[in-house]
């Protein structure tokens, strides 16, 4: 049994913090959870001291890519799919090392990744999977180029490329065979594609309710990448669990999302950070830099000046949001947690809220109610910090401030 004792601990759910408190573990479960002077500490426990430290749940990521491509079109294909596989680790590995226990992968990790955590061969947050995105011929996960080649980005994935009803249904039940945790699909365009745009509307209402039947029928629910206002509607008419970006959403869609429960995922962060991790990596010409840049920087300059009162009338209204940082090779990587402050910026969240969401409320996104709250009976994911989160959020992007990482009761970094 472990105990970690004298922290000022923020449990996940939006309840003050208990000063001075105590927080016993045993077999990878929290057994009592309480105050210093209410709770008893059996004879024999290994005690961890977090006097003067915060304590709060693993941080839970509701939308990363975890696995590896060159963003170097050249080497992406001179690299073999072993090699950009065993890559991958390196960025599994920065993930759980910034504080993210549990998160959704929306395209790129296999059973195989999912099961390697499991099974302790890499460290990395539990997984759960989607295989890859589902998109129209010529979408946003369509990889065609304008040479009339097809380029994927992760070749030992299946095909998520799919067409009509039944193309859609095929391709569903294919990655819900190969172990998927949950369907994504594609209703709109998006910011780093070749062939589309970012807000034109992709697949039919009745080709996204397929996907949403399909599932349920594994009970398993679907997220939808929507960036523009047309294909938020339709994939919110489809039904689906959750929309991933959703940053053009607008009255209307409020509503409708508020009415069905459906979760937003919003991903701040991504584009107002893009154009700088960019100008970072050499792998980028001046040429496509100059236009990433430019598109970047007009979508933010959109979102700037019409959307921040619409996503905090979402904030006010009650639609349920979860964290995700759209994490992939170039980006946010062992950064995620700069999200939570963009979500107090742009939101108009508390601190404490921005944790929830990222914590209980991303726990009940994804299904996994057993984690994201430091209260008995839950899995012991736990994080130790320097620093007051609640006084200042952007303390938790601060490696140094992390102490320790707990998953399931196992640490995985302790510098206190």
């Amino acid at each position: 049994m472990k105990a970690i004792v004298g922290g000022n601990l923020i449990d996940g759910t939006g309840n003050d913090p208990i000063k001075n408190s105590v927080i016993l573990i045993d077999q990878g479960r929290l057994v009592s959870v309480g105050s210093v002077a209410t709770t008893n500490v059996p004879q024999g426990t290994t005690i961890i001291d977090a006097e003067g430290y915060h304590v709060l749940p693993g941080i839970i990521d509701c939308h990363l890519h975890c696995t590896y491509r060159s963003r170097d079109v050249r080497q992406h294909l001179l690299n073999s799919p072993t090699y950009n596989v065993l890559r991958s680790t390196q960025i599994i590995e920065e993930t759980i090392a910034c504080g993210v226990t549990t998160a959704r992968d929306m395209g790129g990790a296999d059973a195989g990744f999912r099961q390697a955590i499991e099974d302790g061969l890499i460290d990395g947050p539990r997984l759960q999977i989607s295989i890859a995105m589902i998109s129209q011929t010529g979408g946003h996960g369509d990889y065609w180029v304008p040479a009339g080649m097809r380029i994927p980005k992760r070749t030992w994935l299946p095909d998520g490329v799919a067409d009509g009803v039944e193309g859609v249904r095929k391709v569903v039940r294919q990655f819900l065979m190969a172990g998927a945790d949950f369907i994504k699909i594609c209703s709109t365009g998006g910011i780093t594609s070749v062939t589309d745009s970012w807000d034109e509307p992709q697949f039919t209402v009745e080709e996204i309710k397929c996907a949403v039947d399909e599932a349920a029928a594994k009970k398993r629910p679907v997220a939808v990448h929507a960036e523009g206002v047309l294909g938020i509607r339709t994939a919110l008419e489809a039904g689906v669990h959750s929309i991933e970006h959703g940053w053009f959403i607008d009255e209307e869609c409020i509503d409708r999302m508020v009415q069905q429960s459906t979760w937003w995922v919003p991903t701040l962060a991504l584009v107002p950070l893009s154009v700088e991790n960019r100008k970072k990596d050499p792998a980028w010409g001046k040429q496509q830099l100059g236009e990433e840049e430019q598109k970047d920087q007009e979508i933010f300059r959109k979102m700037k000046e019409e959307q921040i009162p619409i996503w905090r009338e979402a904030v006010r209204r009650g639609v349920k949001i979860a964290m995700g940082t759209d994490q992939s090779h170039r980006l946010l990587v062992g950064e995620n947690l700069v999200e939570l402050r963009f979500m107090v910026e742009f939101l108009g969240l508390s601190p404490m809220e921005a944790i929830v969401s990222a914590t209980s409320k991303a726990a009940l996104c994804i299904g996994m109610p057993d984690l994201g709250e430091l209260t008995p009976g839950k899995i012991a994911d736990v994080l130790i910090v320097d620093g007051d989160p609640l006084d200042d959020i952007s303390i938790l992007e601060k490696r140094d401030h992390l102490k320790l990482i707990m998953k399931q009761g196992k640490i995985y970094k302790n510098t206190l």
